[in-house]
């Protein structure tokens, strides 16, 4: 087939966008595949043949010099996916979500657009005022469509508070699945939400292709080394975006608690760190900023290692979008011993591959696992055997291109969806089917 593949691409800092080079060199092996993206630059060894990369603005005017028999969109709650929404209005396809909340990345759209921030900055000109009114409106009417009972209410809301758990509790993502054939997601948790939200909506579930790296033992001990940890250290380790959400402060506190019975406690910290010197504080603050490593972003090629030179893997997340993480899966499939936030969207993981934190008590629970594991390298071991075989059956690249391409076909033969009313700012679907 001849796919048409809109993503953000690396070095984009999104996960989606590591994520979708891997997809791409699977589908390409079996379809003609042109990627679209956003970006004024993308990394140089990203796009051998047979894919070849163009920007999204050059996407419609190829479907119609030759069609293309599917359009695939990779969506996730950040900006770097705003490209999509008109294209995917325009064109409907395959809709691969990988976060359930885009209220954030959305609302951002609008209330961030350079009409609202112009009028931010000179509040007393009715023109940039106007302007502006235009922009907050089509975030009220989106609000409007995907919560009709609530819109005005929850609008004002979001547009008057502070606070930052409104969007998870109305995850704005009706209108995207609307416009799409079918949408597929990576747990079932999602595709449960989204039918009983979207009722009628075609769902599907994919795996995602985690493959673990060869390490040589021999480079963990150098890499352990450089980062100025010891052998007989305990290296608790958490990887991903260092955000507050990825719970950084509550491994801290417990790091620092399991570190009064246990000195040889170590902290490594591996990811993009969107505030260095704020963390850099707190871990001071926290008494901990001696025993930290702080690795940052590695590439794709080094992380295996990092995750190797980690004794035990801490994994939370709150608040959540309910996606499935690729950094988690990552450090199963790598055979890390991993505590992990006990979450319903997290239960396709088997019980015995990870040690399940309770929201209510992570702090605690973080603690007593880094001191019980601490001393019992053979459960340390258990965990790891588990957790990697559980990747190796459910996510490896083999079971994702399998999944690809039951889902393609699916979409290829589903119609478009039926028209329905829209705000007025979204984009009308093109006539005729893709590839007619």
């Amino acid at each position: 087939m001849r796919l048409a593949f809109l993503t953000p691409l690396p070095p984009a800092p999104t996960g989606v966008a590591d994520y979708s080079v891997d997809v791409l060199r699977l589908l390409s092996s079996r379809h003609e595949v042109d990627v679209f993206h956003d970006q004024e630059t993308i990394d140089r060894d990203i796009s051998p043949p047979p894919f070849h990369t163009f920007r999204a603005a050059d996407f419609l005017e190829r479907h119609r010099e030759r069609a293309y028999d599917l359009a695939l969109y990779q969506m996730g709650n950040s900006l770097h996916h705003a490209f999509l929404y008109p294209l995917l209005a325009r064109v409907p396809g395959l809709l691969v979500l990988h976060d359930l909340v885009l209220h954030h990345s959305r609302a951002r759209t609008f209330l961030k657009s350079p009409e609202a921030l112009a009028y931010a900055g000179d509040p007393s000109s009715a023109t940039l005022r106007d302007a502006a009114r235009r922009s907050i409106a089509a975030y009220e009417a989106e609000v409007a469509h995907a919560y009709p009972a609530q819109a005005g209410r929850l609008a004002d809301t979001y547009l008057n508070t502070v606070g930052d758990l409104l969007p998870y509790a109305y995850p704005l993502f009706r209108l995207p699945v609307e416009a799409a054939r079918l949408t597929a997601t990576h747990n079932r948790f999602m595709s449960e939400a989204i039918a009983a939200e979207v009722p009628g909506a075609e769902t599907a579930r994919i795996a995602m292709p985690v493959v673990p790296g060869k390490v040589d033992p021999a480079a963990v001990t150098e890499l352990r080394r450089t980062l100025g940890i010891a052998a007989s250290d305990f290296v608790v380790g958490c990887f991903g975006l260092i955000t507050r959400e990825k719970r950084i402060e509550t491994v801290v506190r417990a790091a620092a608690r399991a570190a009064a019975s246990h000195p040889h406690v170590r902290l490594l910290l591996v990811g993009p760190t969107p505030d260095r010197s704020a963390l850099e504080a707190r871990l001071q603050a926290l008494g901990v900023r001696d025993r930290t490593a702080i690795a940052g972003r590695v590439s794709l090629d080094a992380l295996p290692a990092h995750m190797e030179a980690a004794d035990l893997v801490v994994h939370l997340r709150y608040p959540t979008a309910r996606e499935t993480s690729a950094a988690l899966l990552r450090v199963l499939g790598q055979g890390r011993p991993t505590v992990m936030a006990d979450l319903e969207h997290l239960a396709d993981v088997p019980m015995d591959a990870v040690v399940r934190a309770d929201v209510t008590d992570e702090e605690g629970e973080v603690t007593r696992a880094i001191l019980r594991l601490a001393g019992r390298p053979a459960e340390r071991m258990r965990l790891g055997r588990v957790a990697a075989a559980f990747v190796a059956r459910e996510h490896s690249p083999e079971r994702c291109l399998a999944d690809y391409e039951t889902v393609i076909t699916r979409a290829v033969r589903l119609p478009d969806p039926p028209r329905r009313p829209r705000p007025a700012h979204w984009p009308s679907p093109t006539d005729g089917k893709m590839g007619a």
